[in-house]
């Protein structure tokens, strides 16, 4: 009898625990995903509060620079168009040269000003935008984290890049998609978002960097955004003048029936 008390009295001890270990746990990661959203909530406060979560409408103009295997190509001045959720036109050029890209949720169309030429976009184009519609920093701040299913995992000191610290939470979507978003501890406002993006048949490892924050209308914007893929530099996007809630013409985001309807 001895050795079966000795015996109980050790499962028993094993089992508290085993219990007490589960209760940290679950203890621990309850505080992580408060820290996690605690900075994704002072993000936010520091973009602008409920100016920045009442964003319905946004016009960016500037310059866009696009790299050939990390060398940077003359830039061209761009257009963009945005009204939330899902709908986008960005002109790229003039004249000869102008570029007209259109996207509404699923479906869009571009025009090319050189071919003289109005086509739909391949589903491999939609399904790209909406990709990056998912992955865009005011998606994910104002929206994505708090839609069904998602959840936020604080990650805690990084280094996004050399001698460059930030403090991370990674937000994973209900579809097995994530996005890890990376901090200033001192201004509080997004350094870089890191994400996977479907190409055809390839899968590649994207990051955007956000720098030179300026207030446009009561809210923080970057006005340099690099874009990484795979570890090499493929654009910048250099903001000149950001005005949000204006009223966009809904013809802007219509396909035109004719190339002399384009503006």
């Amino acid at each position: 009898m001895k050795n079966v008390s000795n015996l109980l009295s050790t499962v028993f001890a094993v089992c508290c625990l085993l219990a007490g270990g589960a209760a940290a746990s679950a203890q621990d990661a309850g505080d992580d995903a408060a820290k996690a959203e605690s900075l994704i909530r002072d993000a936010i406060k520091a973009r602008g509060g409920d100016a920045y979560l009442g964003i319905r409408t946004l016009i960016g103009r500037g310059q866009y620079n696009h790299f050939e295997k990390g060398v940077s190509v003359p830039p061209q001045g761009f257009i963009d168009y945005v009204v939330y959720p899902d709908r986008e036109r960005t002109e790229f050029g003039k004249g000869k040269w102008k570029l007209i890209q259109t996207n509404t949720g699923g479906t869009g169309w571009m025009y090319e000003a050189e071919q003289k030429m109005i086509r739909d976009q391949t589903e491999e184009q939609t399904k790209y935008f909406l990709q990056g519609v998912r992955h865009d920093l005011d998606n994910v701040l104002r929206i994505g984290w708090k839609e069904p299913g998602a959840k936020l995992v604080y990650l805690g000191r990084r280094e996004p890049w050399k001698n460059t610290f930030s403090e991370a939470v990674r937000v994973d979507f209900a579809d097995g998609g994530f996005v890890t978003l990376h901090f200033d501890t001192r201004t509080k406002l997004p350094m870089m978002s890191e994400y996977k993006t479907v190409a055809g048949e390839r899968t590649t490892n994207d990051q955007v960097r956000f720098y030179r924050w300026v207030d446009f209308d009561g809210i923080q914007f970057p006005t340099i955004v690099d874009v990484y893929r795979d570890g090499t530099q493929t654009s910048r996007v250099v903001y000149e003048s950001v005005s949000v809630n204006e009223t966009i013409p809904e013809k802007l985001f219509a396909k035109p029936g004719d190339i002399k309807e384009v503006k």
